[in-house]
């Protein structure tokens, strides 16, 4: 990490300490940092700025402000937990988290890849419960009076997927997500976000995000995974958008024989092309991930720890290899996709 790289001040409201750059998005920068307290206390975080050349865009600081808010409303050990909301002394805003110690399900599967290999299907499976869960809590989100404020989160997507090397699966960044709470609008009416390969049909029709375009993009994250391949391609946006569109899924099982048949199931209803073909509710989805994972002869907690492994010898095996210049330049082009606005025009 370049000296240069690294803001001016020593500490974030005078008990953050930033350590080394963890990672860059569209619309923010990731630092893995350290929180002091009391009696010499320390305990790791990750912080996330908005990226300078944004930080006066009031659309888009407002939505890193909702992004803390609704992240404050979540407790569950599914989704990775907001610390603090602070701002150091230029008034720039900080949000404060959990660090978790691996990498996100994108690394994992790359790490896949480059040994030509494909996760084996039992932790894929075991990432789709612990991401399920994480959107049960969000999707069942009530207030203090019991009344019902789901949270959608509208960019479920394998670099939003966090896992831990002791296993962990954490749901991270709700910089998109949608709350029915929520004061006002922060979004243009008529646009869609997200990372354009795990859209729902609907979205890319016109519609609203839902549950069920949750539960549709994270059936299309496992099927990727499992398959080895993203669900859908195309030579550029466009046909990726008229693939989604056309919603036209074939079962994993064409692409990965030998499956557990309520797994290939699983993933083929969560993808159905309208929200009333997929499950109900996400908790609904993760009963049949377990249902499958009953049949892996592994107990849960040996299942987690394989996965836990294969995290840390991605993360090894990772730190190793060289980042080709081509790499550099795919990231870069994957990272604009992940905030790319469409209008209803290009939609079509």
């Amino acid at each position: 990490m370049k000296g240069r790289d690294k803001p001016t001040a020593q500490r974030i409201a005078s008990k953050y300490e930033l350590l080394e750059r963890a990672g860059e998005g569209g619309m923010a920068v990731v630092w893995k940092g350290l929180m002091h307290g009391a009696a010499g206390f320390t305990r790791p975080v990750a912080m996330k700025q908005i990226k300078p050349e944004l930080r006066h865009d009031d659309r888009q600081v407002a939505m890193f402000v909702e992004e803390a808010r609704l992240g404050s409303c979540l407790l569950h050990p599914n989704i990775a937990q907001v610390l603090d909301f602070v701002d150091d002394e230029q008034g720039a805003y900080w949000l404060v988290t959990e660090w978790v110690e691996g990498l996100d399900l994108g690394s994992l599967l790359r790490y896949y890849r480059s040994r030509q290999e494909r996760i084996p299907w039992p932790l894929a499976a075991q990432v789709g419960v612990g991401a399920l869960r994480g959107l049960t809590a969000a999707h069942d989100r009530h207030t203090a009076d019991g009344t019902p404020v789901p949270i959608v989160h509208r960019d479920v997507s394998p670099q939003n997927l966090l896992l831990g090397i002791g296993g962990a699966v954490k749901l991270s960044d709700f910089g998109l997500a949608r709350a029915r709470d929520r004061t006002h609008v922060l979004t243009i009416p008529g646009f869609i976000k997200g990372k354009l390969g795990y859209l729902a049909p609907e979205l890319v029709g016109g519609l609203q995000a839902s549950p069920q375009s949750d539960i549709f993009a994270l059936g299309s994250v496992l099927w990727e995974a499992l398959a080895g391949h993203p669900l859908f391609t195309g030579k550029n946006d466009r046909e990726v958008l008229r693939a989604i569109h056309r919603g036209q899924v074939a079962p994993v099982s064409e692409e990965r024989p030998g499956l557990p048949k309520l797994l290939v199931f699983a993933l083929g209803r969560a993808l159905g092309r309208t929200p009333a073909e997929r499950y109900p509710t996400a908790a609904a989805m993760a009963q049949d991930l377990e249902g499958a994972l009953a049949g892996a002869l592994m107990s849960t907690l040996e299942i987690q720890l394989r996965l836990g492994r294969a995290v840390g010898e991605a993360r090894r095996y990772l730190a190793r290899r060289p980042q080709r210049p081509e790499s550099r330049s795919t990231l870069r082009m994957q990272v604009r996709k992940s905030r790319l606005d469409l209008t209803r025009r290009q939609r079509e």
